[in-house]
C-alpha cells in the first residue's frame, strides 16, 4: 500500500529466509540473557545517565577536543592526519602506504573503514587487505557486507560459516563453533608476522593525552596495532572525550550494551608508537610494537550535525550495535534490508543521513516500528526513532500519505465517513468482527467491526474535572473502553467530560510526515483543552499519551501546562489510589498481561498493570523479558503488514503459552491487533477474551457498586 520506498523483495525474501530468523533469533537471545544478568549486578541505570552526560559534553565542543588530542597525541609521536570526506581519507591512507612500499594489510574490525570504502579502494590498487576480526573474514571471505555494527556475521548460521570455510580451504570444514574459531587463528598468525601495516579503528579518544582506545575481545585488534611496523588508526570527528575517567565510564557502557559482559578480554590504550628509554634514558621509538602511528581523523558531516539540535544526538552513539538487538524490526529482517549500506539498524539509517544522504536514509524511514526498544536500551539515551520521526516529518508526506493524513485531520470527514463505512461494513460483518475483507494486508484476519456509538454516560458530579481523551480507535471500534473509564471512576466522584470536538492526538498524521496535520489537531485539542479546563487529562493509548505529554510540548509552548495533568488511566488508578476494594486473591484466574511498546517503553510503566489487576482480584501472567511486540504499530502495520505479522506469531507463541484465556492490555491497538488475531483460534478449541484494563476495573466497580 505504502510501498514507494521500501526494499519490499528483500523484505519477502528475508521472512522466508530460515537461516537468517534461526542466526538473528540466537544472537538475540544469547545477548539478551547476558545482558540482563550483567545489567542485574552493576549500576546500570547510573552508568547510562554518567555517559549520556559525557557524550552530551564531549559532543558540543568537539572542535575543542580535536585540537587537544592532535596537540597532544603529535607530541606523544603520533602523525594526526584530518581528512574532510572519504575520499581525502583514502588519499592519506594510500599515501602512507606508498611511503612505506607496503603490500600487505591487515585490519582489526572499523565500520568506518566501510563508510570510506576502504577495502575495495585498496584491492583495485593492488593492495592484498586481511580482515582479521572473524566476523568481518567471514563476510569478507563471503563478499558480503557487514549485518551488524559490532557483530558483522550475525546473519549467519554456524552450517553456512562452515561451508564459506570449506570453500576458501578447499577442504570439508564442520560445523563446529570451536572448530572453525581454531581454524581461524591458525590462519591468521601469518598474515600478523608478516603483514607491512595494520589498520584499526578506535571506539574513542583521549583528547588530554592523545590516547587512542581500543575495545576488543578476539585479541586480534592487539595484534594488528602492535605486529606491523605501521599502524594506521581511523577515527572519526564524534568519538573525541576529555579525560581518561569519561573514556573508562563510557567504555563501561558501551561493553555492558555491546556484549552483556561487565568489560571486553582487551583494552587497548595507544599513545604513539611504541618507544623505550631503558638504556641511559635516550627516548627511543620503535621497540617490540609500530615505529609509526598515523592517526586519520575522519568527519564526513559529523561536525556539522554537532550543531543541529535536532540531530546532534545521533552523535551520541557508540556502536555498540545492542538497539538491533533488541529491535524486533532488525530481528525479523535482519541489519541488510533494515539498514543503510554501511550501517545496520534504526541508528544506521541515521548515520547513513549523516554519512550518505538524506535520500538514502528516507527510503528506510518507513521500516521502523517506533516500538522506543532501543532508545529505552541505549546506554547513551539516543532517542532513535524520535529523530527518525523528525526526519520523516522533514522529509514530507507522499500522495497518499498526504491523503490518508487528511482523513485524521478533518473530524467531521472522519465521523461521517466512519458512519457510512458502518453501515457498509455489513458486508463482511459477523458476530461482531470482519471476515474475508478483500484487502492482502486483511488476509486471515478477523478485525473488530467499527462501532461509532456516541458517548452517553459523562458523569458530573462536584468533584475534580477529569477529561477524557479517548483517541480514535476507542471513539471508532471500542466505545466500551471509554464507558469503562467513566464508570471506573463514578464511585469517586469526578466530575468525567470527553467531548465530541476533541480531535485525533496527531499520531497517525505524525508518522505519516505530516505536521502540518499534527499542529492543526494539536490546536483543536487546546483549544478544547481551554475550554473545558480540567484538572486531570486522563488517556487509554500510551502513544496518545505520549504525544500530548511530549510532542505536543515541543510543538507548541502552550501545551507545556496541560502535559503536566495528562494521565494514563491504570497509571491514575494506581497511583493516585483510586481501587477498588481488594478482592480475594486470584479469585478471578489468570489474566496474561500483554505490554504495550509505548508503555512500557516510553511511558516507562511497568509495575501498575500488575498492581491493578491483583488489586481486582486476578491472577496476573505477567510477560517476561525480552517482552514481544504484537505486532499493530499503527501506521507501521499498514506499510509493512509482513513484518508486523512476524511481530504476532512471536506473540502468539507467549500467550498460548501461558495457558490463560482472557488478555488485557493497556492500549486499544493492542486490543485491536490481539482480537483480531485470536478470534480464529476459537476454531482450534482456544476461546480468548481480550480487554482493555479499564474494563475489567469497571466491571469490578459493577460487582461492588459501593
Amino acid at each position: 500500500m505504502f510501498s514507494r520506498k521500501l526494499k519490499r523483495r528483500e523484505v519477502k525474501k528475508a521472512l522466508r529466509n530460515k537461516n537468517l530468523r534461526r542466526a538473528l533469533g540466537k544472537a538475540a537471545d544469547q545477548h539478551f540473557s547476558k545482558y540482563k544478568k550483567t545489567r542485574e549486578e552493576i549500576p546500570w541505570t547510573s552508568t547510562k545517565e554518567m555517559a549520556r552526560a559525557i557524550r552530551q559534553e564531549c559532543v558540543g565542543k568537539l572542535p575543542e577536543l580535536i585540537r587537544q588530542f592532535s596537540q597532544e597525541a603529535e607530541k606523544a609521536g603520533a602523525r594526526v592526519h584530518q581528512a574532510a570526506t572519504p575520499g581525502d581519507a583514502l588519499s592519506v591512507i594510500e599515501k602512507i602506504l606508498s611511503e612505506n612500499k607496503a603490500k600487505l594489510i591487515v585490519k582489526s574490525k572499523s565500520m568506518v573503514s566501510q563508510e570510506i570504502g576502504l577495502n575495495e579502494h585498496l584491492e583495485n590498487k593492488g593492495y592484498k587487505v586481511v580482515e582479521t576480526d572473524l566476523g568481518e573474514w567471514i563476510v569478507q571471505l563471503a563478499k558480503e557486507r557487514p549485518s551488524h555494527i559490532t557483530a558483522p556475521a550475525l546473519h549467519k548460521t554456524k552450517e553456512e560459516v562452515a561451508a564459506i570455510f570449506s570453500r576458501h580451504l578447499g577442504r570439508p570444514v564442520p560445523p563446529d563453533i570451536k572448530e572453525m574459531v581454531k581454524i581461524a587463528r591458525q590462519e591468521m598468525r601469518k598474515y600478523f608476522t608478516e603483514a607491512d601495516v595494520g589498520i584499526s579503528g578506535a571506539n574513542l579518544a583521549i583528547a588530554e593525552s592523545g590516547t587512542l582506545v581500543i575495545v576488543s575481545n578476539e585479541g586480534n585488534a592487539r595484534l594488528v596495532t602492535s605486529l606491523p611496523s605501521v599502524h594506521i588508526a581511523l577515527v572519526t570527528t564524534e568519538k573525541f572525550v576529555e579525560t581518561m575517567e569519561q573514556a573508562v565510564t563510557l567504555i563501561k557502557a558501551l561493553t555492558t550494551a555491546s556484549s552483556g559482559l561487565k568489560l571486553t578480554s582487551y583494552v587497548s590504550f595507544i599513545t604513539g608508537p611504541s618507544k623505550t628509554t631503558d638504556i641511559e634514558k635516550e627516548l627511543v621509538v620503535g621497540v617490540h610494537g609500530p615505529q609509526e602511528v598515523h592517526i586519520v581523523i575522519i568527519d564526513n558531516g559529523r561536525l556539522d550535525i554537532s550543531k543541529d539540535e535536532d540531530l546532534e544526538e545521533i552523535l551520541y552513539c557508540l556502536k555498540c550495535g545492542g538497539c538491533m538487538l533488541q529491535c524486533p524490526v532488525f530481528q525479523a529482517v535482519g541489519g541488510h534490508v533494515f539498514g543503510g549500506s554501511v550501517y545496520p539498524g534504526g541508528i544506521g539509517v541515521l548515520l547513513t543521513a549523516i554519512t550518505r544522504s538524506p535520500e538514502e536514509a528516507s527510503r528506510l524511514l518507513d521500516l521502523c516500528a517506533d516500538c522506543k526498544k532501543c532508545e529505552d536500551f541505549c546506554p547513551v539515551g539516543i532517542p532513535t526513532s524520535k529523530i527518525l520521526l523528525k526526519l520523516k516529518n522533514a522529509e514530507g508526506p507522499s500522495i497518499r500519505e498526504r491523503l490518508l493524513s487528511g482523513v485524521f485531520r478533518r473530524r467531521v470527514l472522519a465521523d461521517t465517513g466512519t458512519k457510512i463505512l458502518a453501515v457498509l461494513q455489513r458486508l463482511w460483518l459477523k458476530n461482531g468482527h470482519l471476515k474475508k475483507l478483500p484487502f492482502a494486508w486483511a488476509k486471515g484476519k478477523n478485525f473488530p467491526g467499527l462501532n461509532p456509538k456516541k458517548s452517553a454516560s459523562a458523569q458530573e458530579h462536584q468533584g475534580e474535572k477529569i477529561y477524557l481523551f479517548q483517541g480514535c480507535l476507542v471513539k471508532f471500534f471500542f466505545p466500551e473502553i471509554r464507558e469503562s473509564v467513566i464508570k471506573s471512576l463514578s464511585p469517586f466522584g469526578f466530575e468525567v467530560v470527553s467531548p465530541a470536538d476533541q480531535a485525533c492526538c496527531g499520531a497517525p498524521s505524525y508518522h505519516l510526515g505530516h505536521e502540518k496535520d499534527v499542529l492543526r489537531l494539536l490546536a483543536s485539542n487546546l483549544e478544547s483543552f481551554e475550554k473545558e479546563k480540567p484538572d486531570t487529562i486522563l488517556t487509554v493509548c500510551p502513544t496518545g499519551n505520549s504525544i500530548l505529554k511530549k510532542l505536543y510540548p515541543e510543538l507548541d509552548e502552550k501545551a507545556v501546562a496541560w502535559a503536566e495533568k495528562v494521565y494514563d488511566f491504570t497509571e491514575f488508578m494506581v497511583k493516585k489510589g483510586f481501587l477498588p476494594e481488594e478482592e480475594k486473591a486470584s479469585e478471578k484466574g489468570e489474566v496474561f498481561y500483554h505490554y504495550p511498546c509505548h508503555y512500557l517503553n516510553d511511558l516507562k510503566l511497568k509495575d501498575e498493570p500488575g498492581q491493578l489487576l491483583e488489586k481486582l482480584g486476578f491472577k496476573p501472567k505477567l510477560e517476561e523479558e525480552p517482552y514481544t511486540c504484537c505486532g499493530f504499530c499503527g501506521v507501521f502495520s499498514l506499510k509493512n503488514p509482513e513484518i508486523s505479522a512476524k511481530f504476532w506469531e512471536d506473540k502468539r507463541e507467549k500467550i498460548l503459552a501461558s495457558g490463560a484465556s482472557l488478555v488485557a492490555t493497556d492500549c486499544p491497538g493492542c486490543v485491536f491487533q490481539l482480537k483480531a488475531n485470536l478470534k480464529k483460534e476459537g476454531k482450534k478449541g482456544k476461546n480468548f477474551r481480550v480487554v482493555h484494563t479499564a474494563q475489567l476495573c469497571a466491571e469490578a466497580v459493577e460487582k461492588n457498586p459501593d
